[in-house]
C-alpha cells in the first residue's frame, strides 16, 4: 500500500490536487455567480425601462385625448390644455430615451427591433403635432400618429417583460402590461368621445357603433387585469369602484346589453367624466405596480450580488486553506516539534485552515440550499467533498506538529457514522457507498449528501465502490473519534492509489473480544514481505513519533497513520488480502468503546 516517496514530496503531491481543484471549482463558481449577477443587473435595467415606457404611454394617451378634442373644435381653451400636456409628454419621453440608451443592445432581436420601431415613430411626434395644431386632417387621421407611438411603446414594454426571468419581477411586469392594455382600451373610448362634439347629434348612430366596439374591448381588458392582479386584486377593485368608474361601467353595460336593442349613447359628459375617472384610478395602480417591479428587480439583484460575494469569499477560503500547507512544506522544515522554530507555525496554520474549512463547508451548505439549478447544486456537493478533504489536510498538520486538532467531539460517536465520515473525507477515486450496520452491503450507489463530521448522509459521487460491512452497535469515545476518521481516510486513500479504479474497497467491522476490529481491504498491487516487515513496526510506534525521520523512504500516509495510532492507542497492522492486495486492520481498544451513548456533538 505504501510507496517510496519522501514525506515532503508526498505532501506536495497530495496538496497539488486540492489546490488545483479548489482554484478551478472556485473560479467556476465565481464565474457562474458573476454571470447571474450580470443577468440580474440587466433585468433591473430592463424593468426600469419598462416602467418608463408605460409612463410615456400614459402621457401620450392624455395628449391624444386633448388633441382629438382640439381637432374636433370642442372647447375654447383646448389648445392651452394640449400644450400643458405636451410638456409632460416631452419629459416622460426624455426619461424613456435615456433609459433605452443605458440599456444598450439586449441580444434579443425581437426586442431590439421593437426599440428601433418605437424610436422611429417617436421621431415623427413633431410632425404629428404640427398636423394637430393646424387642424389639417380629420380627427381620426390625426390620432393615428399617437396610436402608432402608443403601440410601439407598449411593444417595447412587452419585449422587456418577456426577458424577465426572476419570478417576482415577472409577475409584476405581467400585471403592469395588463393595466396598460386596459388603460389603452379606455383611452380609445375617450378618443371616440373627444372627437365627437356635443352638438353632432346627426352622427349619433355612428358614435354608438364606435363606442360600443371600444367599450367591448375595454371590458375584456379589465377582466384580464383582474385575472393577473394577484395580491393587487383589492387595489384594482378599489380603483374600478370609484364613483366615476362605476358610472362608466354602468353606461358600457347598458350600451352592450343585447336585450336593450339599440339604446342611445346618452349624455356624453357623463361618459367622458366616468372614463376619465377610470383612467386616473388605473394610472394610480399602474404607478404602484411599476414601483413593485423596480423594487422586486432590485431585491433580485441584491440577492445575486450577495451570492457573488459568498462565492468570492468561498474562493478565497479555498485558496487560503489549500496554499497555506503548501507554503509551509516549501518554506519550512517538516515535522518540527513544539519546541522548534517552526513548532508554533505548524499548529497555528493548521488551526486557521481548519476554521476556514469549517466556514467553507457552511457557505457550501447555504449555496447548495439556495441554488435552483440541479446541475450546479450537484457541483456544489462535489466542492463539499473537496472541502472535507481540505479539512483533513489541516488536521494532518496537527498530526505532524504533534498536537491535537481543535473542535474535537465531546461525546461518543456511533462507529458507522465515523466510517461514513472517513469515506467522505477520503479520495477513493469515486463514490462512497455505505450499507447499514449489520447488513451485507450490495455496494450499489446510494443518493444523498456527502457525510460530514456529524455523520449525516452518504456521499453521492459515482465511480469506485466502497462497501461498508459492519456489525455491532458500538460507539467510540468522542476525543478519539476525529483521529479514527483521519486514520481510516488515510488508509482508504492508499487503498485507492494502489488498486484498479473500478475495483471495490471493502471495509468490514466487527467485535473482537472486548475490542472492535476494522479492516480495509483492497485488490491492488500488494506489498512484499520486506515492505510489510518495515511498515508494521512504524505503525506500531517505532519512529512514528518523528515523521521527518521517515522522509527517506516512507509515504506520508504511513507517517500520519502511525502518529494517530500511537496517540490514541489504536492497533494498526498491514497484511496480505485474500483477494490480492493489502488488508489494513485497525483495532479500537475497549477503553475507547461504549454503547447507548447520546448523539454526537462537537465542541467549539
Amino acid at each position: 500500500m505504501f510507496g517510496n516517496l519522501s514525506i515532503r514530496s508526498k505532501l506536495l503531491a497530495l496538496l497539488a490536487v486540492p489546490v488545483a481543484g479548489s482554484a478551478l471549482l472556485g473560479v467556476a463558481g465565481v464565474t457562474g455567480a458573476w454571470g447571474d449577477r450580470a443577468r440580474a443587473g440587466q433585468e433591473r435595467r430592463a424593468a426600469a425601462v419598462a416602467g418608463q415606457a408605460v409612463a410615456a404611454v400614459h402621457e401620450l394617451q392624455e395628449e391624444r385625448v386633448r388633441a382629438a378634442a382640439w381637432v374636433a373644435g370642442d372647447g375654447q381653451d383646448g389648445q392651452g390644455e394640449l400644450r400643458s400636456r405636451r410638456r409632460r409628454v416631452d419629459g416622460a419621453l426624455a426619461a424613456y430615451r435615456a433609459g433605452v440608451a443605458g440599456l444598450g443592445p439586449t441580444g434579443d432581436p425581437a426586442l431590439d427591433q421593437a426599440v428601433a420601431v418605437a424610436t422611429e415613430r417617436l421621431d415623427r411626434l413633431v410632425l404629428v403635432r404640427v398636423e394637430v395644431d393646424r387642424q389639417l386632417v380629420p380627427p381620426a387621421r390625426a390620432m393615428a400618429g399617437h396610436d402608432a407611438m402608443v403601440d410601439a411603446l407598449l411593444g417595447v414594454a412587452r419585449g422587456l417583460a418577456a426577458d424577465l426571468e426572476a419570478p417576482a419581477p415577472a409577475r409584476a411586469a405581467r400585471l403592469l402590461l395588463a393595466l396598460s392594455a386596459a388603460k389603452e382600451a379606455t383611452g380609445q373610448e375617450r378618443v371616440v368621445l373627444a372627437a365627437t362634439p356635443a352638438p353632432a347629434r346627426a352622427k349619433a348612430g355612428v358614435l354608438r357603433v364606435r363606442l360600443a366596439a371600444t367599450a367591448a374591448v375595454a371590458r375584456q381588458e379589465l377582466n384580464g387585469v383582474r385575472a393577473v392582479a394577484g395580491t393587487r386584486l383589492e387595489a384594482v377593485d378599489r380603483a374600478l369602484g370609484v364613483p366615476g368608474a362605476r358610472t362608466a361601467r354602468g353606461l358600457e353595460l347598458a350600451l352592450l346589453d343585447p336585450a336593450a336593442g339599440a339604446p342611445a349613447v346618452g349624455d356624453l359628459g357623463r361618459w367622458r367624466a366616468g372614463l376619465t375617472a377610470r383612467a386616473g384610478a388605473l394610472r394610480q395602480v399602474e404607478q404602484a405596480v411599476a414601483a413593485d417591479l423596480a423594487g422586486a428587480s432590485g431585491v433580485w439583484l441584491a440577492g445575486r450580488e450577495g451570492r457573488l460575494r459568498d462565492r468570492l469569499v468561498l474562493l478565497a477560503v479555498m485558496l487560503v486553506v489549500s496554499l497555506a500547507p503548501v507554503l509551509l512544506v516549501v518554506k519550512g522544515p517538516l515535522g518540527r516539534g513544539a519546541a522548534g522554530p517552526g513548532g508554533a507555525l505548524v499548529p497555528g496554520l493548521a488551526k486557521r485552515g481548519q476554521a476556514l474549512a469549517a466556514r467553507q463547508l457552511q457557505l457550501l451548505e447555504e449555496l447548495a440550499t439556495e441554488e435552483p439549478d440541479p446541475h450546479r447544486r450537484q457541483g456544489l456537493l462535489g466542492v463539499d467533498h473537496l472541502a472535507n478533504r481540505l479539512r483533513r489536510t489541516a488536521e494532518t498538520l496537527f498530526a505532524v506538529a504533534g498536537t491535537e486538532p481543535a473542535g474535537r467531539w465531546a461525546r461518543p460517536v456511533p462507529l458507522n457514522v465515523l466510517l461514513r465520515s472517513a469515506v467522505a473525507e477520503a479520495d477513493p477515486g469515486g463514490p462512497a457507498v455505505a450499507s447499514a450496520p449489520g447488513r451485507e452491503g450490495s455496494g450499489e450507489p446510494q443518493g444523498g449528501a456527502p457525510a460530514n463530521r456529524e455523520g449525516s448522509g452518504a456521499p453521492v459521487y459515482r465511480g469506485r465502490r466502497v462497501d461498508l460491512l459492519t456489525t455491532g452497535d458500538v460507539e467510540v469515545e468522542g476525543p478519539a473519534g476525529i483521529d479514527l476518521v483521519h486514520l481510516l481516510a488515510e488508509l482508504l486513500d492508499n487503498a485507492a492509489a494502489f488498486s484498479p479504479p473500478t475495483a471495490p474497497i471493502v471495509v468490514t467491522g466487527a467485535g473482537d473480544g472486548d475490542d472492535y476490529l476494522i479492516e480495509v481491504a483492497d485488490r491492488g498491487l500488494g506489498m512484499t514481505d520486506q515492505e510489510l516487515a518495515w511498515a508494521n513496526p512504524r505503525l506500531a510506534g517505532d519512529d512514528a513519533r518523528d515523521p521527518a525521520s521517515q522522509a527517506a523512504g516512507d509515504r506520508l500516509g504511513l507517517a500520519i497513520a502511525g502518529r494517530l495510532a500511537v496517540r490514541n492507542g489504536f492497533g494498526v497492522r498491514l497484511g496480505r488480502s485474500p483477494a490480492s492486495g493489502v488488508t489494513a486492520a485497525v483495532r479500537v481498544p475497549a477503553g475507547l468503546l461504549s454503547t447507548g451513548a447520546p448523539a454526537p456533538a462537537r465542541t467549539s
